[in-house]
């Protein structure tokens, strides 16, 4: 696959009133059309770590395709040309590989999934792209180059980017975005010792030298359980689905739930998303609740509840039938503290009246207004799901790179971590990430952020 070399250039893109030096080397980008491909299905690892990372939005197959803006690969293409209508500085080769131009810059190389079957990682591959470029233009930094290559969301796809990003001497990389992906440029970065900041939420994946700027659900769990414990919550139920996310988020469940000095008394789970398949185990429970209410008024109002909170780790429409079966079938949220995940910040959940007063960990977004404002100035959009990531690992990998008294590695390890759009981040000498999350409760419909996020790791987390 042939490969375009843009030429580096002083750019001003609009709104920016300073040139920065920038280096984009995108693969040829060749899709048949605007092919459809089904909704990625259980059972694919990959795929269910897609739905993972980007579960909102319109599935494709469906009547609102045809109102999803037009494939990345034109518009880059575009942007491609616009570029090489620049000549290269005086004296320097039109051969970028034989002869390299820029061995005073930083070089930093991004891999995303420009020409991905599926549009929905498209286009967060485009919304990642010019949230990087403006974390470029806000570093203001003429010594980092940047390059950008196509992984075309495949495993075959991301060893001909990694090995596009290290024969053009990447110093550090960032992506790719899907596990599978990032095992496979993590195989080869590692041949020539370049770290890799990428933005799989699976933890296996990690390692030293393979960093992973994600939110892991078992970083939110702990978080969740850490404080729901300061809150003297000691008997825990789960009712959840038996994916690939669910069984892991049940494992760290369980594991913080007895480091804390708690206990499980209760654990349901079930296939798919139907309602119909949610209703026996969380009938089961809501039962087992029951049982435990009669027992109390029998003993004149003595004994322990068979369970004080219950985790469901659903979002969107799944959420929004599982949670109201608890209630249905008499399990109080009033006296069961109703606990979940990231998952449950969407709009519709604050909707649902069986969540109010539940609880889930996740980032705070008081830290990505400037952010959201400034990215919606520019390029008149909203950002992706993964555009604040990609903008926090330029200022990661600005900030590991520029400091030569050490290694780029060492510089990701070190202890105090770094503060970005989204949060406190700091990562261990296994590549996983270390959040700094707040706790948000659903409060008359909204939600409510009831323990901050820390600004250091030196703060208590709870």
């Amino acid at each position: 696959m042939p490969t375009y070399f843009v030429k580096a250039t002083m750019a001003k893109f609009k709104g920016f009133g300073h040139p920065v030096t920038l280096l984009l080397c995108l693969f040829v980008l060749i899709v048949s059309g605007c092919t459809t491909v089904p909704t990625p299905q259980n059972g694919n690892m990959e795929q269910e770590e897609y739905l993972e990372i980007i579960p909102e939005g319109p599935t494709e197959g469906t009547a609102l395709e045809d109102q999803l803006p037009q494939p990345i690969e034109t518009n880059t293409k575009k942007f491609i040309d616009k570029l090489n209508q620049t000549e290269p500085p005086q004296g320097v080769s039109q051969d970028p590989i034989a002869n390299p131009p820029y061995n005073d810059k930083r070089k930093i190389s991004l891999l995303l999934p420009f020409s991905s079957k599926s549009s929905r990682l498209r286009e967060e591959a485009a919304s990642m792209l010019k949230a990087a470029e403006l974390a470029i233009f806000d570093l203001n930094k003429d010594d980092i180059l940047l390059s950008v290559h196509d992984t075309s969301g495949t495993t075959q796809g991301a060893e001909k980017a990694t090995k596009s990003a290290i024969d053009m001497g990447a110093d550090l990389i960032i992506g790719p975005i899907l596990a599978n992906s990032v095992k496979i440029s993590s195989a080869k970065a590692k041949q020539y010792n370049v770290p890799i900041i990428a933005f799989s939420s699976d933890i296996k994946v990690a390692s030293k030298g393979i960093y992973l700027l994600s939110f892991p659900p078992e970083s939110e769990i702990n978080r969740l359980v850490n404080y729901a414990a300061s809150k003297r919550l000691k008997r825990y139920a789960y009712l959840g689905p038996e994916s690939r996310y669910g069984l892991r988020v049940q494992k760290e469940f369980v594991d913080a739930v007895i480091n804390t000095g708690g206990e499980i008394t209760g654990s349901e789970t079930y296939t798919g998303n139907d309602i119909a398949e949610m209703q026996e185990p969380a009938k089961k429970l809501a039962d087992f609740y029951v049982k435990g209410v009669k027992k109390i008024r029998k003993n004149n109002g003595r004994g322990l509840m068979s369970y004080d909170a219950i985790l469901l780790p659903e979002g969107g429409t799944s959420l929004l039938s599982l949670a109201p079966l608890l209630p249905y079938f008499d399990v109080d949220p009033t006296k069961v503290q109703f606990l979940g995940t990231s998952l449950w910040k969407n709009e519709e959940t604050v909707r649902e009246p069986a969540l109010n007063g539940g609880i889930f960990a996740a980032a705070d977004d008081k830290n990505k207004v400037k952010f959201l404002s400034g990215y919606e100035k520019i390029f008149e959009e909203e950002p992706s799901r993964l555009a604040p990531l990609a903008y926090d690992a330029l200022t990661i990998s600005e900030t590991v790179t520029k400091d030569s008294s050490s290694s780029i590695i060492e510089n990701i390890e070190r202890i105090e971590g770094f503060y970005g759009i989204d949060g406190l981040v700091r990562f261990g000498n296994d590549g996983i990430p270390e959040r700094g999350l707040a706790i948000y409760k659903i409060e008359n419909g909204r939600f409510k952020v009831i323990s901050p996020a820390p600004k250091s790791f030196s703060l208590e987390l709870n």
